[in-house]
């Protein structure tokens, strides 16, 4: 699912009434719309859309439990919507905060809360970091970008941040974090917080050439009192044997489940 996309023009296409699976069919950089729940879902890549689609609404990723009605969720790295639009399938009086940096994906993000009405939905377009600053930004022009791996070949632009602190001073029923990489500088900063977290969605990731983090992330959320559970998202085949890197240097991904007994 993790891909580096170098497109020279996107071809555009409107899918009115072509099946969901039908995309798979579609090379990476393909963009449009397609009718979900007979409104227009637009995407910035069909291949992606039909990835993330198997994900979260067909294998339901990102389904909890919550004992309220109207759960407070905070999605870092909303991308182009579709795990807004799941989460307020889910819990239609939920109030959902997104956060995606990436302007072209922003605006992906912002015409679909709008086509299907999202009002419960507050997005911004900035990345969440452990301050509020400016920072380099790099995209792999498909299913994120990072603020942390750097692509060669490619001018970075600038993104604000804002602190993800600063919006878990209450209880957060759902905290999803999907953010190429700063997700262990981003929830170390707010670890005294995690105590408010009810479930912790992180997809964490490995680069070459530096330091892994995934041993001190679990340790933090043993600490604060989750139970994980790991899946894989990406690794290599046979890893004494080959180099095959996702993004070009992204050597492992690891799906962090966490949650209370």
């Amino acid at each position: 699912m993790l891909q580096f996309f170098n497109k020279k023009k996107a071809v555009e296409k409107i899918f009115n009434n072509t099946p969901i699976e039908d995309l798979l069919k579609e090379k990476y950089g393909v963009k449009g719309s397609i009718k979900v729940d007979e409104k227009d879902f637009s995407f910035h890549d069909a291949r992606c859309f039909y990835d993330t689609w198997q994900e979260l609404v067909v294998n339901k990723m990102y389904e909890f439990k919550s004992s309220s009605s109207k759960p407070y969720i905070i999605d870092c790295g909303a991308n182009l919507g579709l795990s807004v639009y799941y989460f307020s399938k889910l819990y239609p009086n939920a109030n959902i905060v997104a956060f995606e940096p990436e302007e072209a994906i922003y605006e992906v993000l912002q015409k679909n809360i709008t086509s299907f009405g999202l009002k419960n939905v507050t997005a911004y377009k900035k990345a969440v970091w452990e301050s509020e600053t400016t920072l380099k930004f790099f995209t792999d022009k498909g299913m994120g970008g990072s603020v942390t791996n750097e692509f060669s070949k490619q001018q970075p632009t600038l993104i604000e941040t804002l602190r993800l602190a600063d919006f878990m001073n209450k209880k957060v029923d759902m905290l999803k974090m999907d953010i190429e990489g700063a997700e262990y500088t981003v929830l170390k900063s707010c670890e005294h917080l995690l105590k408010n977290v009810e479930h912790l969605f992180v997809e964490y990731h490995s680069f070459i050439n530096k330091e892994q983090q995934l041993d001190d992330l679990l340790a933090m959320l043993k600490k604060a009192g989750f139970r994980y559970h790991l899946k894989e998202s990406f690794s290599m085949k046979r890893p004494f044997m080959e180099r095959n890197y996702a993004c070009e240097n992204m050597d492992m991904a690891i799906n962090v489940f966490a949650y209370r007994d």
